[in-house]
C-alpha cells in the first residue's frame, strides 16, 4: 500500500506552527458541545495545513487505506482526554475516507478507558476502542498486563511498545493538559502522554525522567508514526487533586511535539497564576525535558522558532 506523505515539516526546516483555537461556546453547563468541537477542529486543521477545506486537510494527512491509532490519556480520575473531542476527531477521519474499523482509540487499560466514558469496542463494526491489555492474543488469553512488542532502547534499557501503536500506519496523539504531581515532570501533555504507550513507565521517573521522556518520543516507532498532535486544554477549571489545568475552552494542534508542549507550558503557567498558585516549579521541571527533546531533534522549545496562530471562535 502506498502511504500518503503529508507536508508535516517543522523546525529546523521551517518555524514550527502551533495552532491554538478557543471557542467561547464549547461548554453547555457540564457538557461539551459537539458542534463547537467540530468548529474548533475545522479551524485548527485548516490553519495548520494551510488548506481551505477541513475535509481536504484531513484527507491530505490520512489515506483511506491506513490504520489510524489515537492515543488518549485515560489516567487521572476526573481529568482524562475528553471523549467528546475524540469522537469528533474520529468523525473527521471517517469523512475524509478512513473506515471506522481502521481507527482505534487506545491507552494502557480497557478498564481505565471505560471508567472515564469511552465506549469499548474490540472487534464489532465502528471505531475500535480498547487498551493495550486487550490488544493481542497473549493478553486476551491471560490476565497479563498487556501485549507489547520490542520497540527500542531508552537510555540503557530495552523497552516494549504497545502492539496497537506498532500495528498502525499513523498516530494521532490526543493528550490532556495537566500539571504533573511529580516534581521532576512539571507538566504532562503530548510527550508525557506516551508513558501510556510503553511497558516500563515506572522505570523512567525520578532522575531518569527528563532524559527518558525525550528518548521515548525519539524512538522511531513513535516519532515516525506521529502524524498529528491534538492537545486537549478544555478542562473547565484547575483541579487541586488531579492537577488538571483549567484552560477552559482551548485545543492546540501541531506536528511538532516539543513546540506543542512549549505552548502548553505557557498555558499551564497562566492557569496556575490565575488559580493563585506559583508556576515556578512546573515551569522549571518541564523546561528541562523540553530542552532534551529539542536536542534530540524532535522539534523546538524556542518561542522564536514557533509560529503560534491563535484563533477565537464563538
Amino acid at each position: 500500500m502506498a502511504v500518503r506523505q503529508p507536508e508535516t515539516k517543522f523546525y529546523p526546516d521551517v518555524p514550527s506552527k502551533v495552532v491554538q483555537v478557543r471557542h467561547a461556546g464549547v461548554w453547555d453547563g457540564d457538557e461539551l458541545v459537539p458542534n463547537a468541537l467540530r468548529q474548533i477542529l475545522d479551524a485548527s486543521i485548516t490553519e495548520l495545513t494551510g488548506l481551505n477545506d477541513a475535509r481536504d486537510a484531513w484527507a491530505a494527512l490520512f489515506a483511506p487505506g491506513e490504520q489510524i491509532a489515537i492515543k488518549v490519556n485515560a489516567l487521572g480520575g476526573p481529568c482524562p482526554t475528553h471523549p467528546p473531542l475524540v469522537m469528533v476527531v474520529t468523525e473527521c477521519l471517517q469523512e475524509a475516507g478512513v473506515p471506522a474499523e481502521q481507527i482505534v482509540v487506545f491507552d494502557r487499560y480497557t478498564s481505565e478507558l471505560k471508567a472515564v466514558g469511552y465506549t469499548i469496542n474490540r472487534d464489532s463494526p465502528g471505531v475500535r476502542c480498547y487498551g493495550t491489555d486487550e490488544s493481542g492474543p497473549a493478553a486476551r488469553s491471560s490476565a497479563a498486563s498487556g501485549h507489547y512488542v520490542p520497540g527500542g532502547k531508552i537510555m540503557d534499557t530495552n523497552v516494549r511498545l504497545s502492539e496497537i501503536l506498532m500495528n498502525c500506519h499513523a498516530l494521532i496523539n490526543v493528550p490532556i493538559l495537566k500539571v504533573a504531581m511529580l516534581r521532576e515532570v512539571g507538566m504532562t501533555f503530548a510527550m508525557k502522554n506516551h508513558y501510556g504507550t510503553f511497558d516500563r513507565p515506572a522505570d523512567f521517573h525520578g532522575e531518569r525522567f527528563q532524559r527518558g521522556v525525550a528518548e521515548l518520543n525519539a524512538l522511531p516507532p513513535i516519532k515516525d508514526r506521529t502524524r498529528l498532535i491534538i492537545g486537549d486544554a478544555l478542562t473547565a477549571k484547575t483541579h487541586q487533586g488531579s492537577q488538571a489545568v483549567g484552560a477552559g475552552n482551548a485545543v492546540l494542534v501541531s506536528f511538532d511535539p516539543v513546540a506543542h508542549d512549549t505552548i502548553g507550558l505557557q498555558m499551564t503557567g497562566e492557569a496556575l497564576v490565575a488559580a493563585g498558585r506559583d508556576p515556578t516549579a512546573a515551569t522549571t521541571a518541564a523546561s528541562r525535558w523540553l530542552a532534551n527533546g529539542a536536542e534530540l531533534g524532535l522539534g523546538t522549545d524556542d518561542v522564536e522558532n514557533i509560529d503560534l496562530v491563535e484563533v477565537k471562535l464563538g
